[in-house]
């Protein structure tokens, strides 16, 4: 056979090999074409609309549908094979992944952002810095009224209301104080949004949110909540009395872990060969995917963010 021909076969081979990366023949479905169903928790509503949106505008023949629920159903419907791709601020869990791996399977995990766990509190409320102190014994129960964390308040309870009982914000929380239940004066809503609306009703409710719903001063949805409610600063978990101060779930002290809530997004993807659900993940993870991350107030994962130290003196 002459060289020519040789060469010829090589680079008809490679081709295949490339086209076959990034099309699954059996599905005729591509990393750029076809339907992905991707279980979200809601927390992160905001942030995967304009993930979804822009990915479609890039790729008109990909069609990726979210179906937003609480963190609990959406591992629920992971198990039962309901779902094959997930977006949930956290990794799996031990106990998950032994499961899955008795199945036969291995989720692929990619990391695509980094948010905070925000508490939000009534405008009117002036206890709008928290020590991680009062945190912790607010949520094992051990401070139940406004004044016990400041004399200056009313003996009025303390509500702390979530979006869900079985929401990522929920865990989140549970695990951070190593609690298996709430005590007392905590109760849960249906969505963030509920949350909101509930604290910029009620003086004595501390909220827990997503910091994606507060993250993003230009979009309407944020700043229309913004004018509703207070941000809570809080002190490092390393801090617990707030000697250094408090922060808030902005950027900035996310990215360099001073705000004591901070978590993990991850892609979670249990999908059977090269299909839509993968070209989707890998454009979160990508360039274009990071930005809108970086523009809707939160940490990307794999790409840096500018910290810029303002000297006021």
């Amino acid at each position: 056979m002459k060289r020519n021909q040789i060469t010829n076969l090589l680079l008809l081979a490679c081709t295949a090999f490339l086209l076959s990366s990034c099309w699954d023949p059996k599905s005729q479905q591509s990393t750029t074409k076809g339907t992905a169903k991707i279980g979200v928790d809601e927390t992160f509503r905001l942030l995967m609309d304009t993930e979804v949106f822009t990915f479609k505008s890039h790729y008109p023949e990909a069609l990726i549908e979210p179906v937003y629920a609480p963190e609990g159903e959406l591992i629920d419907l992971l198990k039962s094979d309901s779902l094959r791709l997930l977006i949930i601020g956290r990794s799996l869990s031990k106990e998950e992944l032994e499961f899955f791996a008795s199945k036969k399977s291995h989720p692929k995990i990619t990391k695509i952002a980094y948010d905070g766990v925000a508490l939000i509190v009534h405008p009117e409320n002036p206890d709008s810095n928290l020590s991680y102190e009062v945190l912790q014994s607010l949520f094992k129960g051990e401070t139940k009224t406004w004044n016990q964390i400041n004399q200056k308040q009313k003996n009025d309870s303390v509500r702390i209301v979530f979006d869900h009982p079985r929401s990522g914000n929920a865990h989140y929380i549970m695990d951070a104080f190593g609690i298996k239940q709430f005590p007392k004066g905590c109760f849960a809503l249906k969505s963030n949004q509920d949350v909101v609306n509930y604290v910029a009703e009620n003086p004595n409710a501390i909220g827990v949110i997503g910091s994606n719903w507060i993250s993003d001063p230009e979009d309407t949805v944020s700043h229309a909540f913004l004018k509703k409610i207070h941000v809570v600063g809080l002190s490092s978990k390393n801090d617990p009395t707030a000697a250094l101060g408090f922060f808030r779930p902005y950027q900035g002290y996310i990215a360099t872990g001073e705000y004591p809530f901070k978590r993990e997004i991850n892609f979670i993807s249990r999908e059977l060969g090269v299909r839509v659900g993968t070209g989707f993940a890998a454009f979160v993870a990508g360039d274009i995917g990071q930005r809108i991350v970086l523009k809707a107030g939160l940490v990307p994962a794999t790409a840096p963010i500018r910290l810029i130290n303002v000297n006021n003196e």
